[in-house]
């Protein structure tokens, strides 16, 4: 039901379809012991310890051998869309954490098994400690599947290493060594998916926020090499946090060189915003230049915290071109939207322009109910 917590996708019902199928998978699996108690032993439990607790009574109830209970895991999985009872999806989460916590001793079956459950759903969690443990290893599995014709097997290459994913285990050796992964990415940058492309982009932004100019060159030799549309699609998406932050180079590969502006004045239509509603600015400017020139506009809010500093954050905003000598006025909107990821504190907020990179003074409106 709508507004219902995430968590809630792991539930009895969800225990039960996971059961079913890992029963028709090894008829000696006891679902009776597997799904008692597990209401109330869910109820106080956050999304990533219900998956923990389904992959320990996993354990508790397959064989104790890693190599055997795996195969067992693979076999519960939907095989065709005739399959009504194999599993897909978030289902199949719990496996996936079951081979990440059991299956480093049996390496290369639970490879294989990663391999075959990132199909139907993701392994970019559960590989993570198989790079820790034994990164050569790893790496030679991964190289072979950047060229697999499934593209969410291409798509673990590229999530799967990520220096920095979001709810996954840090891999330190990444995040100190881009190099270690850009053979992969190199394999990865023409993939014909959306998808796997995306996947590329954020690779390479979580490195930019470490190794920004390192990031330019190596994007840099991608643009001078003609690159098609998917490649030049990485490019803009994987500089987004560079291009936020200013970085020259990463506005050169946007297309956006430095500029200076005549008669800049900025203004807040909106001296007071309730939450839910939008800030409202005007930038009047002219271009005193003989040539056209690519003006890139993004907003900068500066949010009230509770220590009473302000703390920035970057929103995206307007692209635009100006001809020579020609003056401009940009009216330009910014919700300030309710997210579960951020606490407002009413009272006074800040705002200012990032033009072609460079921050302009910062102008003040009242945040209220």
């Amino acid at each position: 039901m709508p507004g219902e917590p995430f968590k809630n996708m792991f539930n009895p019902q969800t225990a039960s379809r996971i059961a079913k199928a890992i029963v028709r998978s090894h008829g000696g699996f006891d679902s009776a012991v597997f799904l008692r108690g597990l209401k109330n032993e869910f109820e106080p439990l956050e999304l990533k310890q219900r998956v923990a607790l389904l992959a320990d009574r996993l354990a508790r109830g397959l064989p104790g051998d890693p190599s055997e209970a795996i195969p067992i895991l693979v076999n519960a999985l939907k095989s065709g869309e005739s399959d009504k009872t194999g599993l897909r999806g978030f289902d199949v989460w719990p496996l996936t954490h079951f081979v990440m916590e059991q299956g480093l001793g049996s390496y290369d079956v639970a490879m294989r098994a990663l391999h075959r459950m990132t199909q139907v759903f993701t392994a970019e969690f559960a590989i993570r400690p198989f790079l820790i443990h034994d990164l050569e290893r790893a790496l030679a599995y991964l190289n072979a599947w950047a060229e697999d014709p499934n593209e969410h097997v291409r798509r673990l290459v590229s999530e799967g290493t990520r220096p920095l994913l979001p709810w996954g285990r840090r891999l330190p050796d990444f995040v100190k060594d881009p190099g270690l992964t850009w053979h992969l990415l190199e394999k990865l940058k023409s993939d014909p998916a959306k998808y796997v492309q995306k996947s590329v982009a954020n690779h390479i932004n979580d490195h930019s926020k470490s190794h920004g100019d390192w990031v330019v060159q190596k994007l840099s030799a991608w643009s001078e090499a003609t690159p098609a549309a998917s490649v030049a699609w990485i490019i803009r998406h994987a500089t987004r946090t560079l291009v936020k932050q200013g970085h020259p180079g990463a506005l050169r590969l946007h297309g956006v060189r430095p500029v200076k502006l005549a008669g800049l004045r900025l203004k807040i239509l909106t001296p007071e915003v309730k939450l839910g509603g939008e800030l409202k600015v005007r930038i009047t400017f002219r271009n005193p230049s003989p040539r056209s020139v690519d003006i890139l506009v993004d907003h900068e809010l500066l949010f009230l915290k509770a220590n009473g500093r302000h703390a920035p954050k970057v929103f995206k905003g307007v692209r635009t071109r100006i001809g020579p000598r020609e003056s401009a006025a940009l009216d330009l909107r910014v919700p300030i939207r309710k997210v579960t990821t951020r606490k407002y504190r009413f009272g006074k907020q800040g705002w200012r322009a990032l033009i072609n990179g460079s921050k302009s003074k910062a102008l003040w409106f009242q945040l209220a109910r």
